[in-house]
């Protein structure tokens, strides 16, 4: 299958693109107001960024639960021109030169289609969104992205040199998110039952890539050891099970709203670490007692899940995967440009259906503007994601070993969030979705010209 370019040849193709790419970020560009920028996360990273310029200490309390490359990368853009603009735009144009990227990235999965997939990943607005804000994925997704390059790489020519690449590019992609810390797994299972090679040579590959990676992470707890006496990457357990994936599984469990779940799951959390009696957790100005609630949290979260009906357990996460791979990018462009007055995590409800229907309700009944907008672009991502289904089942048929990797990549980010359900979290596979939609596409167009 080929890509008929009729009478433009690649250059022209890829200017247009770009052209295209770059109108849609100045509409988003020219359109921010400075006030979106200080709420969210973003106050966060910004604050980081202020006391290192100001007093170039990188000791904010903030960082133990953030890694330093975002803030860092705020840092030395502003050193240069002391503007939230500025580092916008810097934003941007990092997004753009990756476009080349991506374009090479596709050459490597399909060469005849990675035109036609850079176009669809290049007008993608879940992309440009969060390059518009100061949020970690507007250069973590550049830097992850180079990484299923060198992957791509290293399963085609097999040599070292594009696996340290892959070690040092997803290490710096765990400095910028957490998350990614993690990531060996997949590594760990595409060496050991998707290549060729014999064992001997497996093992040494995973040798070769968890050594790099894991060193370069340590630079970060050593740092941290040195700062405040104690090893560790990010100190994010308690905050996220207790405040953010708990109170999912507590709201469908028990029938309550989420900000009802979320008051309860706290209430009754802080009455287990009471019923411990020990005199270290109760203080969380030191690292070490911090560090002690992280494991105290983790098994407290582990006898929780026991607890829950596997219905419960199943629809949750399942739910949770649905709103990452089908809520419209709409709903965060809202969010951020306070295009609507309601939330969906503050509208009630005691299920996800539920709150759906609320959501909805409300939408329809007080702002009917954006209600237009909110259905016609959950209409046009349910057509996308029905032809990458289809190019997706079509393509694993041609290339199995490639649609595995890809389909653990999608899982790791699904099973990780669990719950959490957003646009944002897919943007690390916006890449494979583009794919897909092309894939899927010319074979329709294929079909119907029969």
């Amino acid at each position: 299958m080929t890509l008929n370019l009729n009478n433009f040849n690649k250059y022209q193709i890829f200017t247009l693109i770009i052209f295209l790419n770059l109108i849609i970020r100045s509409i988003f560009f020219i359109t921010l107001d400075e006030s979106v920028l200080q709420f969210s996360d973003q106050i966060k990273y910004l604050n980081i960024a202020e006391k290192l310029l100001n007093e170039f200490t990188f000791n904010d309390p903030h960082l133990i639960a953030r890694a330093p490359i975002y803030p860092l990368f705020i840092f030395f853009v502003r050193l240069i021109f002391d503007n939230f603009f500025f580092v916008i735009l810097v934003q941007h144009l990092i997004g753009i030169l990756s476009i080349f990227l991506v374009y090479n990235t596709c050459k490597l999965i399909n060469k005849n289609l990675s035109l036609l997939t850079t176009l669809f990943y290049s007008i993608n607005l879940n992309v440009i969104l969060y390059q518009n804000l100061l949020l970690t994925e507007a250069i973590f997704v550049n830097v992850f992205i180079g990484s299923i390059y060198f992957l791509l790489k290293f399963l085609k020519y097999q040599k070292i040199k594009f696996l340290i690449y892959l070690s040092l590019s997803l290490a710096i992609s765990a400095l910028i998110r957490p998350q990614m810390y993690y990531f060996y797994i997949i590594i760990f299972l595409i060496i050991f039952f998707l290549i060729n090679n014999n064992f001997k040579e497996k093992i040494k590959f995973f040798l070769i890539f968890i050594f790099i990676f894991k060193s370069c992470l340590f630079i970060w707890e050593y740092r941290n050891y040195k700062v405040h006496g104690n090893y560790f990457f990010v100190i994010v357990k308690e905050a996220n099970l207790v405040g953010y994936y708990l109170p999912f599984f507590d709201q469908h469990e028990f029938k309550l709203n989420l900000e009802d779940a979320k008051n309860l799951r706290v209430k009754k959390y802080n009455k287990y670490i009471e019923n411990l009696n020990n005199k270290e957790i109760n203080n969380t100005k030191h690292i070490s007692e911090l560090l002690l609630r992280e494991k105290i949290v983790v098994k407290y979260a582990i006898e929780e899940l026991f607890k829950y009906k596997i219905s419960t357990f199943l629809q949750v996460n399942i739910f949770g995967s649905l709103k990452t791979i089908l809520a419209p990018t709409f709903i965060d462009i809202g969010y951020f440009y306070k295009l609507k007055k309601n939330s969906f995590s503050f509208t009630k409800g005691n299920s996800f259906i539920e709150q759906s229907k609320n959501f909805i309700n409300d939408v329809y009944n007080n702002e009917t503007s954006y209600f237009i907008f909110f259905v016609l672009s959950l209409l046009l991502i349910l057509v996308t994601r029905l032809v990458q289904l289809y190019g997706f089942i079509i393509y694993f048929k041609k290339n199995p070993k490639i649609s595995i990797i890809i389909v653990l990549i999608i899982s790791f980010y699904l099973i990780l969030l669990g719950p959490l359900g957003a646009p944002k979290y897919r943007i690390p596979f916006e890449l494979f979705f583009s794919y897909y939609l092309s894939y899927g596409l010319l074979n329709i167009i294929k079909i119907l010209k029969k």
